[in-house]
């Protein structure tokens, strides 16, 4: 059922458009679709890239001070991230679905809706991260069934419980940047992420290695600048959606009453990608927990090419979040043939941009390495990782386009059975037998990666394919 305006509000008119290529009939000609596809898509993603980006560049910066400051300390580092960041990723999961009924909502030109759909997810935000704040807090006993060394167990648990402090922001945060990116105005989230990062920066080196008159803590600096940088994102953005001049075309300030059964299409689309992502990322965080058993250089070399790897998901990920919304938006005005051609075009456009960024870390692996370690065992393991990248880039990125596409035209728990059938089923055991019984080392996890990924992309595209041939329902969830 939507939602009417609500305190006598008036309803906004409907908008023109010609104005807005979003609302546009489908144009006649197929040239003119994909340039209007191609178009919209970079114009969206490319604020959202950014946005993305600047996430993962603080992890990155962390990696590049920590690791120069001591190998040993970035190994810590780099465990202590494992549980957190499956965490962290999984509440973005059970959040998806704002960014998807956003996108649906303004679809339907029902800017009410939308706003409803931000207020019914922010105390639902606030719970995930409290949950998943403790759940971080007690990190020490995943480390010691896993059989991490002493050394490192000891050492990641403090480490844990300085990063999940930082849970529930980074969850507010994403909360009010995926309302954002439905109404396909992430500029906002950009801006702020920029000014993260020149924060982070400073803070960041000054706390590890004792400049600017701070203290010198090492790796605990790097997670305690983490956590204040969450936080300092999250309230800003929450401060700019509560201060925007068209707050009262959306509801913004008319209260969380009723929130739990409001948000209720938003969190079952959420259940859904938040499986996907926990599996997904419980998965990877496994992986990590395999390369600590093979000892502190091939926990630090698995940090440096997951980080690298993580740098460039952000670009895919920027691409898939803004094919989401243009299939969103396709869906929610009922337009299949649209909502179609925007999935495949934001598949194939987001592994050709993936394969391109591959090049130079296929090339230039030794150069890429000096950057994080100038330690030689640890660069010479990571160098046998880096010439994988061209195999594991554009698999691994064009299944998250897939799968936002997927979700993106309401589909929920198809691409869940296949992400757990890749990623659980296929790139653990993989990563494991390669790694262990073949004596591979942290290169057999890499192959278990890109194995995973593959099997990954070509079931989620042949699940579009099925998806965008069905006539979307005359009447799609509404909120």
């Amino acid at each position: 059922m939507s939602i009417a305006p609500q305190d006598g509000a008036p309803a906004p008119p409907p908008l023109d458009p010609a104005l807005d290529p979003t609302l546009s009939p489908t144009p006649l000609y197929p040239n003119n679709r994909v340039k209007r596809h191609l178009s919209e898509l970079f114009r969206l993603a490319l604020p959202v890239t950014i946005a993305r980006l600047g996430m993962l560049i603080m992890a990155v910066v962390d990696t590049i001070v920590v690791g120069n400051y001591d190998s040993a300390a970035l190994a810590y580092l780099n465990i202590a991230h494992a549980p957190f960041t499956s965490l962290m990723v999984t509440g973005i999961g059970l959040l998806t679905g704002v960014m998807v009924m956003t996108s649906h909502a303004k679809g339907r030109d029902n800017l009410m809706a939308a706003g409803a759909v931000w207020r019914n997810a922010m105390p639902y935000a606030v719970l995930i991260g409290i949950v998943f704040t403790v759940l971080t807090m007690q990190s020490d006993w995943l480390f010691k069934i896993t059989g991490q060394p002493v050394e490192i167990t000891d050492h990641a648990g403090d480490l844990a419980m300085i990063l999940a402090i930082g849970m529930p922001a980074a969850l507010i945060y994403i909360t009010c940047a995926f309302f954002l990116e439905g109404l396909q105005r992430p500029l906002p989230g950009m801006v702020l992420m920029i000014a993260a990062n020149l924060v982070n920066l400073v803070l960041d080196y000054g706390l590890v290695y004792g400049a600017f008159g701070l203290p010198e803590l090492g790796a605990e600096g790097a997670a305690w600048t983490s956590s204040v940088i969450r936080w300092f994102m999250a309230l800003c953005l929450l401060g700019y959606i509560l201060l925007m001049k068209s707050h009262h075309l959306y509801g913004i300030r008319n209260g969380f009453a009723g929130w739990w059964r409001g948000s209720r299409d938003a969190r079952h689309l959420g259940y859904a990608a938040g499986a996907s992502q926990g599996m997904e990322t419980g998965a990877f965080a496994a992986m990590q927990l395999f390369a600590g058993r093979l000892g502190v250089i091939a926990a630090a070399s698995y940090g440096i090419s997951m980080t690298l790897l993580a740098l460039m998901f952000m670009v895919a990920l920027g691409l898939a979040s803004a094919t989401s919304v243009r299939v969103g938006i396709a869906y929610g005005r009922r337009d299949r043939p649209d909502m179609a051609l925007a999935g495949w075009i934001g598949l194939l456009t987001t592994m050709c941009v993936m394969l391109a960024l591959s090049i130079p870390l296929y090339l230039f692996p030794d150069a890429v390495a000096h950057l994080f370690t100038q330690d030689v065992a640890v660069l010479a393991t990571t160098v046998s990782v880096l010439i994988l990248m061209p195999i594991i880039f554009p698999t691994d990125g064009g299944q998250n386009a897939a799968i936002s596409a997927l979700r993106g035209a309401g589909d929920k728990w198809a691409p869940t059975i296949l992400h757990l059938v890749s990623y659980i089923f296929v790139m653990i055991p993989v990563g494991y037998y390669l790694s262990f019984v073949l004596e591979m080392g942290v290169r057999g996890l890499f192959w278990g990666i890109a194995i995973a990924s593959l099997v990954a992309v070509s079931g989620l595209a042949i699940r579009f394919l099925i998806v965008s041939s069905r006539d979307i329902p005359e009447h799609p969830e509404q909120i």
